[in-house]
């Protein structure tokens, strides 16, 4: 996910300097009502919408509406650069919801959590479950498994049998030579969560006593593959941000260790 990350930054999804919506330090109606009709995480205050040395904070508990906590001064940790990779920038981001971000030590915009929603971070999310998929349909494929036929795939008739139908229809209509690249993304998933040499792999490189449920835990991404696919919000609240943070940490590991499983086969 570094890598994929560099290739846009905090100022590609911030809310630009003209745009953000600010208030007078001393306009308390104001402030409460765009929490209210707005649902912001942070109401920056300012007398002329250049500097910001005060923010209204807010919280969303559950069960409840958002609601302003306090007015406090701004300080330098409130900041970060406008160049920080997105990549970068999500990780700042599991103790708080907003920063202001600046340019030429200047405020350039505003950044919540909300703009990891937006394309440019979904279009990071779907290159590195794109990139699981891919290595984990050739690791299968490297391993003889999957390549012209079902042998070595561990997977129940019904799966096995739709396969097959698309792998004959593909392989006539518009060339496909790999049984494995037919499957659907939690077919390939399970198919490599079976796959002894790989989880053997695993167990040497992280703990013997990893477990198949824990590899289930660790590494199931279907649901959260799905909602990036299907333009779903995939992070509704701020709790659930924070709780996903883990599973992009997650999809960067199964890369490296996909990766490192393949080096190996090839050097060997």
């Amino acid at each position: 996910m570094q890598r994929l990350g560099e290739t846009f930054t905090v100022s590609d999804v911030m809310v630009p300097l003209a745009e953000i919506a600010s208030v007078n330090p001393s306009d308390r109606y104001a402030v409460d009502r765009i929490v209210r009709e707005k649902k912001y995480s942070v109401v920056p205050a300012s007398v002329d919408s250049l500097h910001f040395p005060y923010v209204f904070w807010t919280e969303h508990h559950a069960n409840s509406d958002r609601a302003i906590t306090d007015r406090r001064d701004t300080n330098l940790s409130d900041h970060i650069p406008d160049s920080t990779p997105l990549a970068e920038a999500f990780y700042l981001f599991d103790s708080r919801e907003w920063y202001f971000a600046i340019r030429a030590n200047r405020v350039s915009g505003l950044i919540t959590y909300w703009a990891f929603n937006s394309r440019e971070f979904r279009v990071q999310l779907y290159a590195g479950l794109s990139r699981v998929e891919e290595l984990s349909r050739d690791l299968l494929a490297g391993d003889k498994c999957g390549v012209d036929s079902e042998h070595g795939l561990r997977l129940s008739p019904a799966v096995i049998q739709k396969a097959r139908e698309r792998f004959e229809f593909v392989r006539q209509e518009m060339g496909g030579n790999r049984f494995v690249d037919e499957l659907q993304f939690h077919h390939v998933h399970e198919a490599l969560r079976k796959h002894q040499p790989w989880f053997e792999f695993l167990q040497a490189r992280l703990a013997p006593t990893i477990s198949k449920a824990d590899y289930e835990r660790e590494f199931n991404f279907t649901e959260f593959r799905d909602a990036v696919m299907h333009g779903r919000t995939l992070f509704p609240t701020y709790r659930a941000f924070k709780s996903g943070t883990g599973t992009v940490r997650r999809i960067g590991e199964l890369i490296d260790h996909l990766h490192a499983y393949i080096a190996i086969r090839k050097a060997a």
